[in-house]
């Protein structure tokens, strides 16, 4: 699934009010140069602009408004008034490559009706008035070439509309909302999917949610921690999210089952009591095979069975993994804090994870249970949240008769391993028998880091600042550590989630435009450019 972000990131990278303003900027050079010679050259532009400006308000005002209309307007004028001034070629000679970057998008907006022809037609209409007939042929054929290369394509694909969804990611440039969803839903089912919710001193919230927060920034669940964070804290409490079992095939993908997964925990927050005095297992850690477990308990069972790995990349607890093992008293959490590695989970991996999930079982239940919580927020460090989001860091300390265990979650997507190394040696250095770090697996900036297709925690920021906002959790958390009343209730919500037959057939897209992708952007965007610059 990393290949999937990664070719996302490409796309939601740029802020689209950013990608706009350059735009506009470029075009009016362009403009401006190509007047020199042309004087009607820049009207010609403004023309052909609010043409295309008024097929998108003509073919759905609801869905795509005058300020989305623009930004799609201006970047594919901005191509043509481009190519026409490098090849030095009259304007609006390259106004195919326009019309295709916009019934690209319109496809995304209108799949299933002919909506899409409408910016070609208009590149016909221009070479007629133009007398470039042979291009007026062209440009009429490339209709019929963008219908035929989504038949070949979402053949390929196995009935999922692949060339949709494709439009989709270049809609979300301009658009920067949820367009997606409608491709996602075509691929979800409703599932039941579990959330343990615990409260802590009457005061801190911790969620440990089987949903995964994903796929993207905007998209579905990508937003799925933000909203918990901003919704719990509203109701007085502080909060920590943590991800259970479940990859993208637990993805929530739209924006109502998000709504729905929040409303759940908001209500069972305003139906749990206060808590009883909390219960523990001593704190321990295990590495069985390539399986590393932690055993923590934040105050009432189930307790947290912390899972990464030793070799491969710690990034997600499959679905089918987690039914293969017995957790018994012990909730899997997956701690999302190894990126190094290969994404792999075998056989020999399920054995192991069951031969510490029953190790983990035979820990000693402790005689004297105390707990702390503290936090900290991140944005002065990261005020766009791109590695450490809006839940901050999160500390809980437990001491089992007089055995200390530390967990630290960042509200983020993966963390570099020297930054993981450097905190469990500072604080195993002041006593603590098992210090663990993990991290939400937030997907709130999928799209932003170049190449992996999101930041990790400390991909950027000084290790050292945030050692700092470490230690201020650690701290709060140390000064609060007391027998505090913990309360747990587990709660089912009824969502739509992409599942594991949509999880799989979106990969087997990504395959196929890793296969193709070079061939329809030649056959979509190269070709048509070169026969420009040959018969204009």
């Amino acid at each position: 699934m990393r290949s999937f972000e990664k070719s996302y990131s490409i796309l939601f990278g740029r802020s689209p009010k950013r990608i706009a303003l350059y735009a506009t900027s470029l075009l009016l050079v362009f403009a401006v140069l190509k007047g020199a010679r042309q004087p009607l050259a820049p009207l010609l532009y403004i023309g052909f602009g609010g043409a295309l400006l008024l097929i998108f308000l003509l073919v759905d005002r609801a869905l795509i408004n005058p300020r989305r209309s623009y930004y799609v307007a201006v970047v594919s004028t901005t191509f043509v008034a481009f190519f026409d001034l490098v090849f030095q070629k009259p304007a609006l000679s390259f106004s195919l490559v326009g019309g295709i970057i916009s019934a690209t998008v319109l496809q995304s907006l209108k799949c299933r009706t002919p909506a899409y022809v409408l910016p070609l037609a208009v590149s016909s209409l221009v070479y007629y008035l133009m007398g470039e007939y042979y291009l007026f042929v062209v440009s009429l054929s490339y209709i019929a070439v963008l219908q035929i290369m989504r038949a070949v394509i979402n053949k390929m694909a196995r009935g999922l509309d692949a060339m949709c969804m494709f439009s989709s990611f270049i809609y979300a440039v301009f658009a920067e909302d949820d367009v997606l969803e409608d491709a996602f839903r075509e691929l979800g089912r409703v599932e039941a999917v579990p959330l343990h919710v615990y409260t802590i001193g009457g005061r801190h919230v911790v969620v440990v949610s089987d949903f995964h927060p994903g796929p993207f920034r905007h998209i579905g669940g990508g937003m799925l921690v933000d909203y918990l964070n901003s919704e719990i804290e509203k109701m007085g409490y502080r909060f920590t999210f943590l991800h259970g079992v479940g990859s993208h095939e637990r993805d929530p993908v739209t924006s109502d089952s998000v709504r729905r997964i929040v409303d759940a925990v908001k209500s069972a927050l305003g139906s749990m009591h206060n808590g009883s005095p909390p219960l523990g297992v001593r704190p321990v850690k295990l590495e069985i095979g390539d399986v590393k477990v932690v055993g923590f308990s934040i105050g009432a069972p189930p307790h947290l069975a912390i899972v990464s790995r030793v070799e491969s990349a710690s990034d997600d607890i499959p679905t089918w993994v987690g039914r293969r093992v017995d957790a018994g008293e012990y909730v899997l959490v997956d701690a999302q804090n190894k990126f190094d590695g290969a994404v792999h989970w075998g056989e020999e991996d399920v054995v192991s994870l069951s031969r510490g999930l029953k190790a983990l079982h035979e820990t000693n239940v402790c005689r004297s249970f105390r707990i702390g919580v503290g936090k900290a927020y991140a944005q002065h460090l990261d005020p766009l949240g791109y590695e450490i989001g809006p839940a901050g860091i999160s500390a809980i300390v437990n001491d089992c008769d007089g055995a200390r265990g530390l967990l630290i979650v960042f509200d983020g997507n993966n963390l570099d391993s020297a930054l993981y190394e450097q905190l469990v040696k500072i604080y195993e250095a002041r006593g603590y028998e098992v210090v663990e770090v993990v991290t939400t697996d937030t997907h709130r900036a999928t799209g932003v880091g170049l190449g992996r297709g999101y930041r990790i925690v400390g991909e950027r920021i000084e290790h050292s600042r945030i050692v700092e906002l470490v230690e201020r959790a650690v701290s709060e958390a140390e000064r609060s550590l007391a027998p505090l009343p913990v309360a747990y209730k587990r709660v089912e919500v009824v969502a739509e989630v992409l599942g594991e037959e949509g999880f799989r057939r979106i990969q087997d897209t990504v395959r196929i435009y890793k296969k193709v992708g070079l061939v329809i952007a030649v056959a979509v965007f190269v070709i048509p450019s070169l026969l420009i610059a040959l018969l204009a």
